[in-house]
């Protein structure tokens, strides 16, 4: 009977915490324009991670293992391990099936000059690299000397240029999933490709009625403008129409003179990195960090690159003492989960570059660095979720108009000095979405989101806050909404309730 009485009591108090908060008016404006067809305000981030979280990342304990210690790497000795990795990697490699490159536990050197050109390079897909944890009595692997600007672990394919193969021929709406081209022949179902733009007149168009300064000099000229570089898989061609398994995030319009290119999309996939420890020697550098001081600040140490890889992962691990973390490229539905960033502060944690559907989540980057995770450079639909940071631990919006970037349910950070240089900027294009943010910091902040008059400065085209709170006073001008601060709302995770709405509509 007590036992009843306690579930009752539980029960009311969850309902009165559902009641306490409110539904967000964008969230019903979502769930009505998917019953309507209409397009919503906020953009679909639900096709985002591996497989867009429509599969579990594998359990690689099937696979075949490859272990470093059969090919020369010995652990916790003095010795540098980087060939006999690289040998195992290359065994695992001409296997030509799915096969795990094993680090047991203990500590792994690498990097035995400071010879920047020299890295671990994995070309072909279906290879993790895998170790006994990343804490106590797990698998640690360290940089010993620093590489200015030369990550040590690289997942890239060989080939790694998208060529041309038609031209979109027809207008298309931001949240639809069609294309018209010129000419389908040689397209598949089930084939990856890019749709590619970069213009002046489109970008002014995009942007409109917002003013671009001068300054910003990479968006003007013959060569100049936003560069698109939006990733879709196709799943439906009839006649000369294609139809993607995920949705376009702006709108495309004929540009006279200027043409909507589609490109191939070559890449490597399935690949990934688990229950590793990634430490390097930034800790014992004389100087503590200062941003952009110089190239040994910024870019000294850093740790894994992946380039133009798709379905892949990063779980399980921790990055401690780095400059830069893990970079990713032209990534498609890669996912960081439950990876966290330690230790001596660095510049940046995880950055999105030109990709699509690139998911962080469950991640903590407490002061670690300069940059929380983040993007720039074209990169679209990046998703940061349910992930920790710092007290007036910025978040990184590196320019190069990254567009449709969601930070859902996170707690800590600010958004002031983003990154990236003048040239640049925007910052951010379209559909920059804050939901349920809890901002941390020393002193109150005013954010002017497209302040023309300062160099250092936030410059994201009308971004959209949900559920905005904060331990400090924060205002905000030149917003595009601005729903429930203060508060918190309902859905509690934007990305998990998109995605359970997908997959349900699904079956």
């Amino acid at each position: 009977m007590l036992k009843k009485i306690a579930l009752i009591f539980l029960f009311q108090i969850v309902l009165g915490y559902a009641k306490a908060q409110e539904i967000a008016p964008l969230w019903k404006d979502f769930l009505e324009a998917k019953k309507t067809g209409k397009e919503a305000v906020l953009p679909d981030f639900s096709f985002a991670g591996y497989h867009f979280s429509e599969k579990n990342i594998p359990d690689v304990s099937k696979h075949k293992y490859f272990n470093v210690k059969d090919f020369g790497a010995i652990p916790n000795d003095d010795k540098f391990d980087d060939e006999a990795i690289q040998k195992t990697i290359k065994a695992a490699e001409a296997y030509h099936k799915p096969a795990v490159v094993y680090f047991p536990a203990g500590k792994y050197l690498i990097a035995p000059d400071e010879d920047a050109s020299k890295y671990i390079s994995i070309h072909k897909s279906n290879i993790i690299l895998k170790g006994e944890g990343s804490g106590i009595n797990g698998t640690e692997i360290y940089q010993a000397n620093k590489r200015v600007n030369g990550r040590q672990f690289i997942f890239k394919p060989n080939n790694a240029k998208p060529e041309k193969i038609t031209q979109i021929i027809k207008n298309a709406k931001r949240a639809s999933f069609e294309v018209t081209v010129t000419d389908a022949s040689t397209l598949k179902v089930g084939q990856d490709i890019i749709i590619n733009h970069r213009s002046e007149a489109y970008t002014k168009q995009y942007f409109a009625p917002l003013n671009l300064k001068p300054q910003w000099t990479r968006l003007f000229g013959e060569q100049g403008g936003m560069l698109i570089f939006e990733i879709h898989t196709i799943t439906k061609i009839e006649g000369n129409k294609l139809t993607f398994k995920n949705p376009i995030h702006l709108d495309i319009n004929m540009i006279e003179g200027k043409s909507w290119n589609i490109l191939t999309y070559p890449s490597i996939e399935e690949c990934g990195i688990e229950d590793i420890l990634f430490t390097s020697n930034w800790k014992s550098y004389p100087e503590e960090f200062v941003h952009h001081k110089d190239q040994i600040h910024d870019y000294a140490y850093e740790a894994v690159g992946m380039e133009f890889v798709k379905n892949s992962w990063v779980r399980n691990c921790v990055f401690q003492d780095w400059n830069e973390g893990i970079h990713i490229k032209s990534g498609y539905q890669i996912s960081i989960l439950n990876t966290h960033f330690r230790g001596k502060k660095g510049h940046a944690s995880v950055h999105a570059r030109a990709g699509y559907g690139v998911l962080i989540k469950n991640c903590s980057f407490n002061g670690a660095q300069h940059h929380g995770a983040g993007n720039g450079y074209s990169a679209v639909n990046t998703v940061i979720t349910q992930c920790t940071l710092g007290k007036d631990q910025n978040f990184d919006i590196h320019s190069g108009q990254p567009i449709a970037t969601l930070f859902d349910a996170i707690e800590g950070g600010v958004f002031y000095n983003l990154g990236g240089p003048e040239p640049g900027y925007p910052h951010h294009g379209k559909d920059l979405v804050l939901w349920n943010f809890n901002h941390l910091a020393e002193k109150n902040q005013h954010y002017n989101f497209w302040d023309e008059t300062r160099r250092r400065n936030n410059t994201i085209a009308q971004p959209i806050l949900v559920g905005f709170t904060s331990n400090t006073t924060v205002t905000f001008e030149n917003i595009g909404v601005n729903q429930s601060q203060g508060k918190n709302v309902l859905p509690k995770s934007l990305f998990e309730a998109q995605l359970k709405l997908r997959l349900t509509h699904a079956k």
